[in-house]
């Protein structure tokens, strides 16, 4: 069988070479089809990260509270799900050797003391990247970087601001933050910038020049706390943000949260995942129209090779009447027809793994491209050498079956006559 497999496609090269072509349309589009739907986990955690979806924890009147208020906050950090939590805490502060950036105010107030003229608003955090002014795109980053857990003595402004008062990255501005809690007593700090940014978020007028968008600041959390003098079990906050890798694991945070008895009548505890399931819709949008392309792709190649079959086994029928002739068995001519198809298939994947990688790419940039997409194109395609090895293995397994389902059903119509029958057609 092997022997005569290997002489007919080296004599046949004009045929050979259709078939080969097919099979390499085939196994390609079934590679770029399988890696796509064995990313959709990937897919779907790049989401839930760049959704920057979060529990939070906010008092119900609006005001800051004690961190350590909760009788059971230590447990948050045991919690093993949660794996960021940010502090994050809003407040204004005055410039002293600075000047506001002034702009069109709606709202004139005359009643305003010394006290809160020339202030900007203010937000201590660990983490400025999750903030949601950064994480959406309406603040942007032009210079330096934002602020981390690790930093100390930090701040980041508007490049706005510090266009105004000539400031550059590593300058100091020196700030007075209003401790509201102790009737606007203030406490001045210097801090350095290692962050300038851009953008213009909603504005709500309430007659200060905190205001404006050009007029806000962000220092980093533990600093804030040290110059209003909170110790590690007095620090304040406006809200506590916790942070899972997928939505399940911030579903089981929520469900140990709610275990720990937090005064639900002063307390918000929230789950903040609108924007995560919106783009997930067209996450599971993309998975459906991916199955069906590879099931189309198996029905359509397993249509093409049976016609394309067909029509050549019909050109065979002396060779099919010669093997019955000499006591060859129908399952052994089948055989033959199989072993010529994946001897040509072999070639075929070499060629695959290139052709695919290309249509992968088209696919990727397709979806990547269009509009509203929070996909990003390298969640799509995967690097790693061996997952795409063991892709395109499951792809050829998947042609093997269509060549033996398509020579089956080819060679059926020949095979299932009698003996005698296709030897008088011969003569």
């Amino acid at each position: 069988m092997i022997k005569n497999a290997i002489a007919y496609i080296t004599r046949k090269r004009n045929r050979t070479l259709i078939i080969f072509i097919i099979l390499t349309i085939v196994l390609s589009c079934l590679y770029s089809c399988l890696t796509i739907m064995k990313s959709s986990d990937e897919i779907e955690k790049a989401l839930y990260e760049s959704s920057n979806s979060s529990i939070s924890i906010t008092r119900k009147d609006g005001n800051y509270f004690n961190v350590n208020e909760f009788k059971d906050i230590e447990k948050l950090k045991e919690i093993e799900e949660i794996e960021e939590i940010i502090m994050q805490y809003d407040g204004l502060a005055k410039l002293k050797d600075a000047k506001v950036v002034s702009g069109e105010q709606r709202i004139n107030r005359e009643d305003l003391s010394d006290e809160f003229k020339n202030v900007v608003s203010l937000e201590a955090t660990n983490n400025t990247k999750r903030n949601i002014l950064f994480s959406s795109g309406v603040f942007t980053i032009k210079e330096g970087k934002n602020i981390g857990e690790n930093d100390k003595d930090s701040i980041i402004v508007h490049e706005e601001f510090a266009k105004q008062n000539n400031l550059k990255l590593g300058d100091e501005v020196d700030l007075e933050l209003l401790d509201i809690e102790k009737s606007g007593k203030i406490k001045s700090h210097k801090f350095k910038i290692i962050g300038i940014f851009s953008g213009k978020k909603h504005e709500t007028y309430t007659g200060l020049s905190s205001d404006f968008s050009e007029n806000m600041v962000f220092v980093d959390y533990s600093t804030s706390q040290e110059i209003l003098n909170k110790s590690e079990n007095n620090k304040i906050a406006n809200k506590i943000l916790m942070y899972s890798g997928s939505a399940e694991s911030t579903d089981l945070a929520l469900n140990k949260l709610k275990e720990l008895k937090i005064d639900e009548s002063k307390y918000f505890v929230e789950k903040d995942s609108n924007a995560f399931e919106e783009s997930l819709e067209s996450v599971s949008g993309i998975k459906h129209i991916i199955k069906i392309m590879t099931y189309s792709i198996m029905l359509g190649g397993m249509i093409v090779l049976s016609l394309i079959l067909i029509l050549w086994l019909r050109e065979r029928i002396y060779e099919i009447g010669i093997f019955l002739s000499i006591g060859t068995s129908k399952i052994h001519i089948i055989m033959q027809f199989i072993f010529e198809l994946l001897f040509i298939s072999i070639p075929s994947i070499i060629s695959s793994l290139f052709l695919g990688n290309v249509l992968l790419k088209v696919i990727a940039g397709g979806i990547v491209n269009s509009d509203d997409s929070m996909i990003s194109g390298g969640s799509l395609i995967n690097d790693s050498f061996m997952l795409n090895i063991t892709t395109l293995g499951q792809s050829y397994l998947i042609l093997i079956t269509i060549i033996v389902l398509s020579v089956v059903f080819a060679s059926s119509l020949i095979l299932i006559k009698k003996p005698k029958e296709i030897l008088s057609k011969i003569s």
